[in-house]
């Protein structure tokens, strides 16, 4: 199996552990032939900066991934370099200003704030069981998404239905299949790919980022798909990607693609 980890962690972030070195270790040993590293975005300055580098280690981080590139030079393995890139409303031409002269393979999408609310911060769950509060992080999730894929330029939108983190899925409605649906119709229109995300399956949720009817309703609108874990430590590199590739071909899929330069490269499943 010829494995792309497109979505890997730094310690930078400061709620990951290991040291560049490990994770690139990680890799080798899973027998990947693409490693990406995609830490969270620095930008907008000051935004959720308990949960990423500071803009002052910006130039660390692109050291590191330089430092990787160099080390894997030799080896079966591929080093990319990345960022994951928060849609933050009304900040986006802040971040994509200071982003537009990095020489990135790619970038992942994300959202993971509704409004003040970090949704997926397992600190913050006693907010999720506040009434209505599932009904509108799904509901302005969705508005945000779209908004997203409308008028940001990243490659891939990762884990695409994360407000279930914690088992609080949606109501799978006709509108809220519609909702996607428009979503990944618009994102295939912009040559954005789906990241199926196996940290999905070592979280409550216990299932694969999106789930198997997102991921059919994606084909369905054209998109491609990557793999990531989200790892944010060295033992995560790689994992459950067998599970990912299952889920993908039940879903009708026949390969993926990775990334260099920001554009695709197709990938037959082995």
């Amino acid at each position: 199996m010829r494995i792309a980890d497109l979505h890997t962690h730094t310690i930078l972030c400061k709620h990951a552990s290991g040291t560049p070195e490990e994770f690139l270790s990680a890799a080798l040993a899973r027998g990947e032939s693409w490693f990406g590293v995609s830490d969270h975005c620095p930008w907008p300055e000051g935004y959720d900066s308990g949960s990423r580098m500071n803009v002052s280690e910006f130039p660390l981080y692109r050291e590191n991934v330089k430092r990787l590139q160099r080390k894997a030079e030799g080896t079966p393995l591929k080093v990319l370099y990345a960022i994951e890139m928060d849609y933050v409303p009304g900040k986006m031409d802040d971040v994509e200003a200071n982003l537009e002269k990095e020489e990135f393979d790619y970038i992942i999408g994300s959202i993971h704030y509704i409004e003040d609310f970090a949704f997926d911060n397992p600190d913050l769950l006693d907010e999720w069981k506040k009434p209505g509060t599932a009904e509108h992080v799904w509901d302005v999730y969705l508005k945000y998404l779209k908004e997203y894929v409308a008028s940001c330029s990243f490659q891939i939108l990762g884990h695409p239905d994360l407000p279930k983190k914690f088992g609080f899925r949606p109501v799978e409605s006709e509108s809220f299949l519609q909702r996607f649906s428009e979503i990944f119709e618009m994102a295939a229109s912009r040559g954005i790919a789906l990241e199926l995300n196996t940290a999905g399956l070592h979280v409550p949720v216990r299932e694969i980022y999106p789930s198997k009817t997102l991921l059919s309703l994606a084909k369905r609108a054209g998109m491609k798909i990557t793999y990531g874990s989200d790892a944010h430590a060295p033992e995560a590199v790689g994992r459950d990607f067998a599970a990912a590739e299952q889920l993908a071909k039940e879903c009708g899929f026949s390969g993926f693609v990775t990334f260099e330069k920001r554009r695709p490269i197709d990938l037959p499943f082995s």
